[in-house]
């Protein structure tokens, strides 16, 4: 693994956005996005995603623009279409119009279809979340979860993230999938040549495996078994409002890159002074986690922790860095030459190993 400072690293992955089309603003915020997983330790959301993303640009599959067109306003309640573009910036349009509508009504719901991929769902609810608003992310992929216990694929990891507005370095927040694991989980697996935990996914005749191949060309199993099942299929119920496709309808990340993805995403925005002061509602919240870690007290069993608090914990201690591996330095360093903008010398890796591919994950 190689240390790059997180700077370097933002501003070339912004740099080849730009070159192969996307707008300054746009790239940054797609560089941001990307980062961000990187720097919370959630790598199968990060800069692994680049090279998909610019071979999709490049296609078609994503537009260059990210403007919201207006499909249907009922003020607290925002239906838009995402245009096929980048899903992180057309995501960030909408989070800031969600915001925006709470303002004025208590409450914001935007709903957007024909949408692409946006990356970790924490990177918008964060951003609502800074604007002093609990923050409400969820959006669907293709269709990778069988129904409890196995079968053929039925739903997407459908994932759902709620940030609530402290500070940042003390922030509570949730961000999962409603599978067990991500698809990009299993696909680190298999290119480690590691086996999988029991119970991540089924087989494509829906037997429990700990092959990431077999899990590959089987199913994810949900969460909770029902429960995380019921979420998902929420998700698609909520997205369907707004005229989105549902998970069975989705193209995935990895499908022909010239094909718009058509998925769905759900930004809310919730004033927190709705019923109290701002300060008063933070130490409401920060109470409730002092409460959290407080119940571990006199056992013999790990701390306890808050929601978040795991990849908060994460940035912290990478101090302004990310690691990122020889293999994916590599790939970058591909990418770099494909798109004339040249690595960083921080980001140079040993050119003796193989490129790792990008691959698609949800």
């Amino acid at each position: 693994m190689t240390r790059v400072p997180v700077g370097d690293l933002r501003e070339w992955t912004s740099s080849v956005l730009a070159r192969v089309g996307l707008s300054a603003e746009d790239a940054v915020v797609v560089a941001e996005s990307l980062v961000f997983a990187d720097v919370r330790g959630v790598s199968t959301h990060g800069v692994l995603r680049l090279t998909t993303y610019v071979d999709r640009i490049r296609a078609g599959g994503i537009g260059r623009r990210s403007e919201l067109a207006v499909v249907a306003d009922f003020g607290a309640l925002v239906v838009a279409d995402a245009g096929a573009g980048p899903g992180a910036a057309t995501g960030a349009r909408a989070a800031d119009l969600a915001v925006e509508r709470a303002r004025s009504f208590g409450i914001g719901a935007v709903v957007c279809r024909n949408a692409n991929h946006f990356g970790a769902s924490g990177f918008f609810t964060n951003r609502m979340a800074d604007a002093g608003m609990v923050g409400i992310a969820a959006c669907n992929t293709e269709s990778v979860m069988c129904a409890p216990f196995g079968g053929a694929p039925v739903l997407g990891t459908n994932p759902i993230a709620v940030a609530v507005p402290l500070p940042y370095a003390s922030r509570p927040q949730l961000d999962m999938a409603t599978t067990t694991t991500s698809q990009g989980r299993l696909i680190m697996a298999e290119q480690a040549g590691e086996p999988i935990p029991l119970g991540w996914s089924v087989d494509d005749e829906g037997r429990p495996t700990t092959s990431a191949a077999a899990g590959l060309a089987g199913a994810l199993l949900p969460v909770g078994g029902p429960k995380g099942f019921g979420l998902a299929f929420a998700v698609d119920a909520l997205l369907a409002v707004g005229g989105a496709s549902v998970s069975t309808q989705v193209d995935a990340l990895g499908g022909a890159p010239a094909s718009t993805q058509h998925l769905g995403h759900l930004f809310i925005a919730v004033r927190a002074d709705a019923g109290q002061s701002l300060a008063a509602y933070r130490r409401t919240v920060a109470g409730l986690v002092e409460s959290i870690h407080a119940s571990a007290d006199g056992f013999d069993v790990p701390p306890a922790i808050a929601p978040g608090e795991p990849e908060l914990r994460h940035e912290q201690a990478a101090d302004g860095h990310v690691d990122l591996s020889r293999h994916l330095l590599l790939e970058l360093g591909g990418l770099a030459r494909s798109s004339d903008v040249a690595l960083p010398p921080s980001m140079v890796a040993d050119q003796t190993a193989a490129p790792l591919s990008g691959g698609s994950t949800s």
